[in-house]
């Protein structure tokens, strides 16, 4: 299925396929098969690029859960891959606070780093299995029957 989010946005900013596979680096037969959903799932390296190329975010391009975080969807291949993201504030005095701590110090952050990791990927796990619950039974339900007589 066509990527018509990504077509609008190309027509708006007045970009080819030709021009976007420029300025993302993205090999353009890799690019005509991002637009046209040809793709299982795609690289977030090659969205990330996409949307920095239309100046937009990631997630008003391609169907992703708000809820999902963009590392989340990091396929394993991907891992050692470059990616560039601005910082917030917070993360970059996080990372500051990180490699000015003695080690025992890191070892620490890095504790509790996972620890929250984990709790928020269970709720978000428990709040997709909820939606995947059925909410009717059918033993919810009694059956009538009618009798017609001709």
């Amino acid at each position: 299925m066509r990527n018509e989010k990504l077509i609008a946005l190309m027509n708006l900013k007045g970009m080819t396929q030709a021009t976007l596979s420029k300025e993302t680096h993205i090999p353009a037969s890799t690019l005509k098969r991002i637009i046209n959903g040809e793709n299982q799932k795609d690289k977030m390296v090659h969205m990330e690029s996409i949307s920095k190329a239309l100046g937009t975010s990631v997630h008003s391009i391609f169907d992703i859960p708000l809820e999902t975080p963009l590392a989340a969807a990091l396929r394993p291949d991907e891992a050692g891959a470059s990616v560039t993201k601005l910082l917030t504030s917070d993360e970059s005095l996080l990372i500051y606070w990180f490699q000015n701590t003695y080690r025992e110090g890191q070892a620490a952050i890095l504790k509790r780093a996972k620890e929250e990791y984990n709790k928020t990927q269970n709720e978000i796990s428990k709040k997709v299995t909820s939606l995947d619950k059925q909410k009717d039974k059918p033993d919810d339900f009694g059956q009538l029957s009618l009798e017609l007589k001709t």
